[in-house]
C-alpha cells in the first residue's frame, strides 16, 4: 500500500464526515463533554444537545459548538449545522480546521456545492486538515471534477507514505482507506481499513460505515452486514447506520420489510436524510409504485434539489413510466450538475433490470462509458448485459476493459474465468434455426435427443396460442454445474435458482447440475420469451411469472406447485396484494418459501383469468403493456372489468379451493421487522398473536432468551394460542424432548387445532418411538387433511418399503409422482414397479414424465423402452434403448441393451441392424469393452 501509484476502484456515495469530526485538542475533555459524547453514542441526541448548550459560554465553547454542529447534522438540521460550524470556526485555528468539513457537509446536504467546496478550501493547506481535504475530494467528485479531486485526496495517501499518519492512528488510517476508495483503489482501501481496525477502528462508527460502503460496492453484502452490525452496537440510533443496514438487507436477502423498517428508524432521527429517501424510493419502484417513489424522492429533493442520486432515481421512475421526455429532462439536469456522473445510468439500469428492460440497459451502459470512460463498473455492467443479450463477443471485450480498470470486481473476475476457461473448453454450442443451444460436452449426446424436441413442441404451442413469433434464434444455455450457471447469470457463485430468461437468451441448470425437472424449467423460461417480447419488456414481474407457471400447469399435471397451505396463510394474513400492486408479493417476503408462494399465487390469478375470460384475453394484456398502459387500464380493456373487481372475483374463486384449511390449524409464522413487532406488541399487549410475532422477530434477531419470555407471555395471555404452542412443539423436538412434544400436540388437538402439520409431527414422534402403526395412521391422517402435500406420501412410501409392502409402495408412488415433479427416486421406483407388474400403458405415461426428471439414467430409458415396445411403439422403443446406451451404462448393462435392441430391430424387420446389435453385444462382454455407442434410431 505504501506507493504513490493508487489503483482505481469504484466511486462512492457521499458519506457524512460529521460522525467523527474531532474537537480541538486542549487537554482532557471536561466531564460534561465526555457525558455529551456518551449520550451521542447512545443516540440520545436531544439530551446531548442540552449538555453542549450548557457549555457554550466557558472554556469548552469551541468543542461544544463542534459537538452541537455534529448533532444538528445527524438530526438533519443542516442550515443550523452550517451556522454553528461557522461560529466554531471563529474560535481559533484548531476549531477552524475541525469546523470546515462539518460546515461543508451541511452546505452540501442543502445542495450548496460551491459554498461547501469554498468552506473546505479555506483550510485545505493546513497540515492537519486531512478530513477537510477528504471532504474536498469527495465534493469535487460529486461536482464532476474527478481529475481535480485527485490532488487533495493524494495528500492523505502521501501523509501515510511519509509516515505522518502512523500505524497506530486509527482515524488517520481510516481517512487513508476512504481516500483510496474515492481514488478507485479498492485493494489499498481494504488494506488501510484492515490496518485501522487493528488499532481501534472497530470502535469507530465512521470507519465501519466507510468499510461497509466498500464491501457493498464490491458485491459483498455479507461482510458489509457484519461491519454495519458492529457499527449499530456502537451507535444504535445513528441514521446513517440504519440506512446502511437497509442497503445490506436489500442486497443480501431482498428483505424489503426489514429495509423499510430501517429507513423508518433513520428518518425518525433525521427526517431530511437523502440516503433514506433514496432507499425508500427504490423500494417503491421495485413494486412499480411510481407515485410513491416520486413522493419519496421529492421529499428528499425538498432538502437538496441537486441531490444526484435522488434525481437519478426520479429519472428511473420516469423511465419505468415510459415518460421519455421526463426521463431525458432529468438526465440533462443530472449531467449538467455533474458531467461525469455515470452512476446515473447504474441507478436507472438497476430498476430497468428488475422490469426486464435488458436492451435498454445495454444502451444506458454504453452512455455511461462515454460519460466516464474510467468507470469500471459501467464497463462491467455493459459487458454482463451484452452477454445476456446474446452478444458474447462484445460482452467479453467490455468485461476485459472493466478488468483492466478494476482488478477487484468479483463479478468480472468470475465471468471472464467462466468464458475463458470453462465455456471455451467444456461447452459446445449447436446452432439451429429457432434455437441456439449450449451443452456441456459430456451431456450433449443425451440432451440433444430431448431438449430441442421439447423446445420445438413448446415453441409451436406458444406461437399458436399467443399469435406471436419471437425473434430468433433464442439462445438456450445449459450449465452442468451450479457455479457455472450462477456466474453466467449473476457473476456470483451461488444465485440459488434453476433458470433465468433475459428476453432473447435463457440460461438454466442442466440435469448434471442437480436433481430437478429440467423440462419444467425450460418450458417455464421459454414462456418468458413470449411474455417479455410480446410486451416489449413491459410485462410486470408477477404476470410473467404467473403466466410461465400457467404454461407448465397446462403442459403436464405434475408440473404444478403445491403451495395451497402457504397461499391460504398469506390470504388470511392479508399478504396477497391487489393485482395492481401484485409485484409486492415477490418483494415483501421473509424467506424463500414466501417467494415460492408468490409464484404460486401469481399462477393462480392467471389460471382464474384464463378460465373465467379465456386465454386469448389473457394474452391480449401483453401488447397493452407494450403500449405503455398501466395495469388498471390493461385489466379494464382486456377483461372488461376493473382491477378491483378482478381482485374481488379472484378471491371469491380462491376461497372454496382453500376451504379445507378453515377447519384445521395452518401455521403462519412470519416474523415482521423487530422494530415494527415491538411497536405492535406495545400497542396491543393483550394480543397473543402480536406477542407471537414479536417472539418470532426476536428469534430471527438472535435474541433467544427474550423471545422465549415473550412467547411465554403470549401463552399466559391466551393458553390456546396455536402458533405459540406450535413453536413450543418445534422447540421440544429441537431439544429432544419427545414426551413434551407429545403433550403439546395432544393439547393442540384438544384445543381444536388439529391439522396437517400436527399429524406430521405426531408421525415424527411415532417414528422416533418405532411405532409403525401410529406412524402410518398419522401419515394417512395428514394426507387426508391436505392431499396436495408430498411429505406424508414420502413417509408412507418409505414405511411400505421397509415393510416390504409392494402394494403400499405402488399406491404411495402413484400419488407422489403427481405431487413431486423433481424427485428422481420417486419416478425411477414407480416406473420399475409398473414394469415389473406389466402395467404397460401406465408405465409408458410415467416413462414420458421420468425423462424430464432423470434423462441421464440408462435404467429409465430401458424401462421406458419396454413399456413402449409392449404398447406397440417399437420405433420409440429403439430410440429409448439408444438413449440408454448414450447415458453411460456399465458394460454388462450395455450388453443387455444391445440384446434388447436386436430383438426390437428384428420386430421391425431390420435384420441387418439386429445382427449388428448382437455383434456389439459380444464386444461388451469382452475383457476390455469399448464405450457403448448408439445405433440408428
Amino acid at each position: 500500500m505504501r506507493s504513490h501509484s493508487i489503483r482505481r476502484s469504484l466511486a462512492a456515495l457521499l458519506v457524512a464526515a460529521a460522525c467523527a469530526a474531532t474537537a480541538p485538542a486542549s487537554g482532557e475533555p471536561s466531564p460534561s463533554l465526555s457525558r455529551a459524547e456518551a449520550l451521542l453514542a447512545q443516540g440520545d441526541y436531544a439530551e446531548a444537545e442540552k449538555v453542549v448548550l450548557g457549555l457554550q459560554g466557558g472554556k469548552d465553547r469551541a468543542a461544544a459548538l463542534l459537538a452541537k454542529a455534529r448533532i444538528e447534522l445527524l438530526t438533519g438540521r443542516y442550515d443550523d449545522a452550517a451556522k454553528t460550524a461557522k461560529a466554531a470556526a471563529a474560535l481559533g485555528k484548531e476549531a477552524r480546521i475541525a469546523a470546515a468539513p462539518l460546515r461543508a457537509e451541511a452546505l452540501a446536504r442543502r445542495g450548496k456545492m460551491v459554498e461547501a467546496i469554498a468552506a473546505v478550501r479555506e483550510v485545505e493547506r493546513e497540515d492537519e486538515a486531512r478530513r477537510a481535504r477528504l471532504v474536498l475530494g469527495e465534493l469535487l467528485i460529486e461536482s464532476g471534477k474527478r481529475g481535480e479531486a485527485r490532488a487533495p485526496l493524494m495528500t492523505i495517501i502521501d501523509d501515510y507514505n511519509d509516515d505522518k499518519i502512523t500505524a497506530s492512528d486509527a482515524e488517520g488510517l481510516s481517512l487513508v482507506g476512504r481516500a483510496a476508495h474515492l481514488l478507485r483503489s479498492a485493494r489499498d482501501a481494504n488494506d488501510a481499513f484492515n490496518a485501522a481496525e487493528k488499532v481501534g477502528g472497530k470502535q469507530r462508527v465512521e470507519t465501519l460505515l466507510w468499510r461497509a460502503e466498500l464491501f457493498l460496492d464490491k458485491y459483498d453484502p455479507g461482510h458489509a452486514g457484519q461491519v454495519v452490525k458492529e457499527a449499530l452496537k456502537l451507535a444504535p440510533k445513528d441514521p446513517l447506520c440504519r440506512v446502511a443496514m437497509a442497503r445490506v438487507k436489500l442486497e443480501s436477502a431482498m428483505d424489503f420489510g426489514g429495509a423499510d423498517s430501517e429507513v423508518a428508524q433513520a428518518l425518525s432521527v433525521n427526517p431530511n436524510l437523502a440516503e433514506a429517501y433514496f432507499v425508500r424510493a427504490g423500494l417503491a419502484l421495485r413494486d412499480m409504485d411510481i407515485d410513491a417513489a416520486d413522493a419519496a424522492a421529492d421529499r428528499g429533493l425538498k432538502v437538496n434539489p441537486n441531490d444526484l442520486a435522488l434525481l437519478s432515481i426520479k429519472a428511473a421512475g420516469r423511465f419505468l413510466a415510459d415518460d421519455a421526455a421526463g426521463f431525458e429532462a432529468i438526465k440533462a439536469k443530472v449531467l449538467g450538475l455533474n458531467p461525469e456522473f455515470s452512476r446515473f445510468f447504474q441507478i436507472v439500469g438497476e430498476f430497468a433490470e428488475w422490469e426486464h428492460r435488458y436492451d435498454d440497459i445495454v444502451k444506458m451502459m454504453g452512455e455511461a462509458t462515454q460519460v466516464d470512460p474510467n468507470d469500471a463498473k459501467a464497463h462491467a455492467t455493459l459487458g454482463l448485459n451484452l452477454i445476456r443479450a446474446g452478444d458474447e463477443k462484445s460482452g467479453v471485450l467490455s468485461l476485459q476493459k472493466a478488468w483492466d480498470k478494476d482488478r477487484f470486481n468479483v463479478r468480472v473476475f468470475n465471468t471472464l474465468n467462466l468464458y475463458e476457461k470453462d465455456i471455451a473448453t467444456q461447452y459446445v454450442t449447436v446452432e439451429g434455426q429457432t434455437f441456439r443451444v449450449r451443452y456441456h460436452k459430456q451431456e450433449r449426446a443425451i440432451l440433444e435427443r430431448y431438449v430441442p424436441r421439447m423446445l420445438e413442441e413448446a415453441w409451436g404451442s406458444m406461437v399458436k396460442r399467443y399469435g406471436f413469433t419471437p425473434k430468433v434464434p433464442v439462445s438456450i444455455e445449459l450449465y452442468a454445474s451450479t457455479e457455472n450457471f450462477s456466474v453466467r447469470t449473476s457473476g456470483l457463485p451461488n444465485v440459488g435458482i434453476q433458470g433465468v430468461c433475459f428476453g432473447q437468451t435463457l440460461a438454466a441448470l442442466s440435469p448434471a447440475a442437480g436433481e430437478f425437472n429440467w423440462g419444467n424449467v425450460l418450458w417455464h423460461e421459454l414462456g418468458h420469451v413470449f411474455a417479455i417480447q410480446l410486451s416489449k419488456n413491459h410485462v410486470p414481474r408477477w404476470f410473467t411469472e404467473g403466466l410461465s407457471e400457467y404454461e407448465t400447469i397446462v403442459r403436464r399435471p405434475e408440473w404444478h406447485r403445491e403451495e395451497d397451505p402457504a397461499l391460504f396463510a398469506a390470504l388470511k394474513g392479508g399478504r396477497i396484494p391487489a393485482v395492481e400492486g401484485f409485484n409486492r408479493a415477490f418483494t415483501h417476503v421473509d424467506n424463500i418459501e414466501d417467494v415460492t408462494m408468490a409464484y404460486f399465487a401469481a399462477s393462480q390469478i392467471v389460471v382464474f383469468m384464463a378460465g373465467e375470460f379465456g386465454f386469448p384475453k389473457v394474452v391480449s394484456m401483453l401488447p397493452r403493456w407494450a403500449a405503455g398502459k398501466r395495469t388498471q387500464e390493461v385489466v379494464k380493456e382486456s377483461l372488461g372489468i376493473s382491477a378491483e373487481e378482478l381482485d374481488r372475483r379472484f378471491r371469491a374463486w380462491l376461497k372454496p379451493r382453500l376451504e379445507r384449511y378453515e377447519k384445521q390449524y395452518v401455521p403462519d409464522l412470519h416474523a415482521p421487522p423487530l422494530d415494527e413487532a415491538r411497536k405492535a406488541a406495545a400497542r396491543a399487549p393483550k394480543d397473543a398473536k402480536r406477542l407471537v410475532e414479536l417472539a418470532l422477530a426476536l428469534f430471527e434477531d438472535g435474541q433467544r432468551q427474550e423471545g422465549e419470555a415473550v412467547l411465554a407471555e403470549a401463552l399466559r395471555v391466551d393458553p390456546k394460542q396455536p402458533d405459540a404452542t406450535y413453536l413450543k412443539v418445534r422447540a421440544a423436538f429441537a431439544e429432544k424432548k419427545p414426551d413434551e412434544a407429545a403433550r403439546l400436540l395432544s393439547k393442540m388437538i384438544a384445543d381444536g387445532h388439529d391439522g396437517y402439520v400436527v399429524r406430521m409431527k405426531l408421525a415424527d414422534l411415532a417414528e422416533l418411538k418405532k411405532d409403525a402403526a401410529k406412524m402410518k395412521a398419522n401419515l394417512e391422517a395428514a394426507s387426508r387433511q391436505d392431499p396436495t402435500q408430498a411429505e406424508p406420501l414420502q413417509g408412507l412410501y418409505d414405511l411400505a418399503r421397509r415393510q416390504k409392502d409392494a402394494a403400499g409402495e405402488l399406491s404411495a408412488l402413484r400419488r407422489l409422482a403427481l405431487l413431486d415433479q423433481h424427485d428422481r427416486r420417486v419416478w425411477r421406483r414407480l416406473l420399475r414397479l409398473l414394469v415389473e407388474r406389466g402395467a404397460w400403458e401406465e408405465a409408458r405415461k410415467v416413462g414420458e414424465g421420468a425423462i424430464f426428471v432423470d434423462v441421464a439414467n440408462p435404467e429409465i430409458h430401458r424401462l421406458y423402452a419396454r413399456a413402449l415396445a409392449r404398447t406397440g411403439r417399437h420405433v420409440s422403443a429403439i430410440y429409448e434403448l439408444n438413449s440408454a446406451l448414450l447415458s453411460g451404462p456399465k458394460p454388462g448393462d450395455a450388453a443387455e441393451i444391445y440384446g434388447e435392441l436386436a430383438k426390437a430391430y428384428a420386430k421391425m424387420k431390420r435384420d441387418d441392424y439386429a445382427k449388428q446389435a448382437l455383434e456389439y453385444q459380444k464386444t461388451m462382454k469382452g475383457a476390455s469393452p469399448p464405450a457403448p455407442r448408439a445405433m440408428p434410431d
